[in-house]
């Protein structure tokens, strides 16, 4: 038998398993994440070919790809989208493991869930400004503005993301390096943790699921999983071909526009608008850390839905107060 035969074999033997009766769409969300993660990388490598990391040549490299490139607006559009959707499938998935308690005995691999949610929230920042516009270069140069107000750190933050303390063409191009040469690898890496201690934890399963019989296999899962996959690539391509990805003007530092950010940062907008800037990244600091010890802090059921519930609330209002500001 050769080695590829084994390897189906094997496979194939692994489908036949009998998969726990609790599986179902919200257990897949973990794999349509995966699915939109493997899309951003393909997309990003292709978009990479014609991008060019320089404050003077790449906002006319994104024109190009978006105006000459043979479907090249099809593919930015995608990557655009894309993103969107894997934030949102990111949280729903943090969320649900949250409330399903699925953290139980399992805190190291929420707490690689935390960090491949912010790995996600870094790729969204470092790779708006590459586009290199108006609306970019501003809502970039916000966060620049208020990290320069942090006490005793904000400068080196500045000098290690931004390479100065202005947003300028060094800025540009270390974006582009964490955004395309630091956290794919970061991602791919936490993912692979992330899926060996899934693998040997098993899937969460409650106690009055584990008392019910299965039928299903897991080739039923994995083909359930499949129809949301090309279901998700369909809403991605829809949404791409509809609304298409604009460009803005070309980024002037003379020239200033007030810009508000993208729905998935109106939170932390709406905190800064609301508190001093300090005191804003300080809270947002300790709301991330609240975040990580969700599973120690919520050893209690009332405990910990009581917190879900407020985290949620707090969140949903200050992006409401970003909003409307």
């Amino acid at each position: 038998m050769s080695a590829f035969a084994r390897v189906r074999e094997l496979f194939s033997a692994e489908l036949r398993q009998i998969a726990p009766p609790s599986v179902g769409f919200w257990q897949i969300l973990g794999g349509l994440t995966l699915f939109l993660l493997f899309l951003e990388i393909t997309t990003g490598i292709l978009l990479m070919v014609y991008y060019r990391p320089s404050a003077d040549e790449a906002y006319e490299s994104v024109f190009y790809i978006i105006n000459d490139v043979q479907l090249g607006w099809l593919i930015h559009g995608i990557h655009r989208w894309g993103a969107q959707l894997l934030i949102l499938l990111v949280l729903a998935h943090l969320i649900r493991v949250y409330f399903a308690e699925a953290y139980r005995e399992r805190e190291l691999n929420w707490v690689i869930g935390v960090l491949l949610f912010l790995v996600v929230g870094a790729f969204a920042f470092t790779g708006r400004l590459l586009v290199w516009d108006q609306r970019a270069f501003w809502g970039t140069d916000a966060v620049r503005r208020v990290l320069a107000e942090i006490p005793i750190v904000g400068r080196a933050i500045l000098y290690f993301l931004w390479g100065s303390t202005e947003l300028d063409a060094n800025a540009l191009l270390r974006f582009y390096v964490f955004h395309v040469g630091l956290l794919p690898w970061v991602a791919i890496g936490l993912v692979m943790i992330h899926l060996y201690l899934v693998n040997r934890q098993g899937i969460f399963q409650r106690t009055e699921a584990q008392k019910q019989q299965s039928t299903q296999t897991y080739s039923d899962v994995v083909l359930r999983g499949l129809i949301f996959v090309v279901l998700s690539f369909g809403i991605v391509l829809t949404l791409a071909v509809i609304f298409p990805v604009e460009l803005g003007n070309r980024a002037d530092p003379l020239t200033y526009q007030s810009v508000k950010p993208p729905w998935y940062f109106l939170p932390a907008y709406g905190l800064l608008k609301l508190v001093p800037k300090a005191a804003g990244v300080a809270l947002a600091s300790v709301g991330v850390l609240v975040l990580f010890g969700a599973p120690w802090l919520g050893r209690n059921s009332w405990v910990a839905w009581g917190l879900g519930m407020l985290g949620i609330a707090a969140v949903a209002l200050l992006a409401a107060y970003g909003w409307r500001w």
